[in-house]
């Protein structure tokens, strides 16, 4: 019974095999089409893997699009950031482009003047000295001394009272120390017209200029230079306007009242005047 059940065993096996060898051949045999077990074979495993690669395609879709979105955020706050910075970008611009400004126009007197120029930056000020002094950026080292021209682009400011190494501390023409003896001439009807000044009238914010011969004739839009009769100044430096005429209080001479041409609220760039011996003995 057994030995029938093995033989029975042995003979489907061969039957197996050989059938299978047959489908192996026919499969691989150039045929136009194919049968209905390939189709269906291919079918069901087509449509198996839409059922599967459906939710898999969904999920990657997502994940693409979150890590889209994320790329599109970083990219917009950097383009946020930037366009946060353009008032700064251009408040720096015009900075830069009044300095330049600045800087050329000094260039341009100083080219028309018979001395040697320093430009300097004003890098201290103090609030309570706000109308005194301030210190520049150059010094000895710059070739500047003490006694030296100080102007803005607009006119004359003060004098180097003290040079050090690497900077300078500048006395304005709006302190009683510096306009000792500061000589000017006014000019009117182009005649000079002599005097000096004595002091800065802090309420109306004018030099006032004394010993001024009567019947001067002078009148308010003259214009004030140093005369460079007195001190190291060279002559012809402009200083500012007349704005009044008046008597004096004993009725000797005049008294001019003056604009300065420089504002004394805003100084940043100014250039310190080097005569040359040449230009001293003139």
């Amino acid at each position: 019974m057994n030995k029938l059940f093995n033989r029975n065993k042995m003979l489907m096996i061969l039957f197996g095999i050989i059938v299978l060898i047959l489908l192996i051949g026919f499969s691989m045999a150039d045929r136009d089409s194919t049968t209905k077990a390939e189709q269906f074979t291919a079918d069901a495993t087509a449509g198996t893997q839409t059922v599967i690669g459906a939710p898999l395609n969904f999920v990657g879709n997502i994940f693409s699009t979150i890590s889209k979105s994320f790329g599109a955020l970083e990219e917009n706050e950097k383009l946020q950031a930037k366009l946060d910075m353009l008032p700064q970008m251009e408040a720096d611009i015009e900075r830069l482009e009044a300095e330049n400004e600045e800087l050329r126009e000094a260039l341009d007197v100083s080219s028309k003047r018979e001395y040697d120029t320093t430009a300097a930056r004003v890098i201290s000020r103090s609030p309570d000295q706000w109308l005194d002094s301030f210190t520049i950026d150059k010094g000895e080292s710059d070739g500047l001394t003490e006694g030296m021209a100080v102007m803005t682009t607009e006119g004359l400011i003060g004098t180097v009272r003290r040079a050090n190494g690497g900077s300078s501390y500048i006395e304005m023409l709006t302190t009683s120390v510096s306009q000792n003896n500061l000589s000017v001439e006014i000019m009117h009807d182009d005649e000079p017209v002599y005097g000096n000044i004595s002091r800065y009238d802090n309420e109306r914010n004018l030099l006032v200029v004394e010993n001024i011969k009567n019947r001067s004739g002078l009148e308010e839009g003259d214009e004030v230079f140093t005369s460079g009769l007195v001190g190291d100044f060279p002559e012809g430096l402009i200083i500012g306007t007349v704005v009044e005429v008046e008597n004096d209080e004993y009725g000797l001479s005049q008294n001019a009242y003056v604009q300065l041409k420089s504002n004394v609220d805003d100084i940043d760039t100014v250039f310190v005047l080097n005569r040359s011996p040449e230009s001293m003995e003139d």
